[in-house]
């Protein structure tokens, strides 16, 4: 009895040690504006806390005539050519980050929930756009993302993108196991389970379009609803989310995408309802 008090009170010591869960995170932008989200990134501001920015600006703005059913803001995001931020790379930029608060490494669970929807004429026939984006700590492209365009998704089509890596400055694969055209002016809810690993054999993807789970079309995961591949960059840490519109400089027509209703969290119970 002595011996198993001893491991009892060792695994609760353990146990206290831990740190606790992450909290839920809601970037719906409810407030009416850029609030919830650390740091907004423009042509009009650079890199800045978006405490701080209450434009609005035609790049970045929160809105109320454009909104997914049942709710009361959006977030309007549109790109003319040249609107790189100054001191940022590699392109034209409007995003939000969550930062910390979106953080997640290797073994992690998480799951992820909002609605985008394309205005019409969104220009996705060159180049390449990112919609959603996981980004590694090191530079890079992104070990998973949501895009659009010919480079990594197809003429006028958006899907997942997924970036792998052998290690920093080290790029392997680039695959696209899920895309579909883009429908303008119509709100998609997306869902995303993903394991957070840099093993092919722990980390995977799922998907879900408006409420239906989804099977993989292509590699490397191909007829399957768990798409088993590397889901971090090894030896490059862990991923941080950002959300709204990033693409290819070469680009020339204006593009507008709107997003609304972001939520993170270690469960799918724990999503905050569209």
């Amino acid at each position: 009895m002595g011996v198993l008090a001893v491991i009892a009170a060792a695994l609760t010591a353990v146990a206290a040690c831990s740190p606790p869960p992450p909290r839920p995170f809601v970037g719906d932008f409810g407030t009416g504006n850029f609030d919830q989200w650390a740091i907004c990134q423009n042509v009009s501001v650079g890199s800045a806390p978006c405490a701080s920015y209450h434009g609005p600006s035609y790049s970045m703005q929160v809105e109320s005539d454009v909104v997914r059913e049942g709710r009361r803001f959006a977030a309007r995001f549109e790109l003319r050519q040249g609107d790189s931020p100054a001191g940022l790379c590699c392109g034209d930029r409007a995003e939000v980050s969550g930062e910390e608060k979106t953080r997640a490494g290797e073994g992690e669970d998480r799951w992820y929930q909002w609605s985008t929807r394309f205005e019409d004429g969104f220009p996705a026939d060159k180049g390449w756009s990112v919609l959603s984006q996981w980004h590694a700590d090191q530079d890079g492209p992104p070990p998973l993302a949501i895009g659009a365009g010919p480079t990594n998704v197809g003429v006028n089509r958006w899907g997942v993108v997924v970036s792998t890596w052998r290690g920093p400055d080290d790029p392997g694969p680039t695959y696209t196991p899920w895309s579909a055209p883009i429908v303008p002016d119509e709100w998609t809810d997306i869902r995303l389970h993903v394991k957070w690993s840099a093993k092919d054999s722990v980390g995977f993807v799922e998907l879900w379009i408006d409420g239906t789970p989804q099977t993989f079309t292509a590699a490397p995961c191909a007829g399957r609803t768990r798409c088993a591949v590397r889901t971090l960059m090894p030896d490059g840490g862990g991923v941080y989310f950002k959300q709204g519109y990033y693409r290819d400089p070469k680009i020339s027509r204006p593009g507008i995408v709107y997003h609304d209703g972001f939520s993170a969290a270690t469960t799918a119970g724990a999503l905050a309802p569209l």
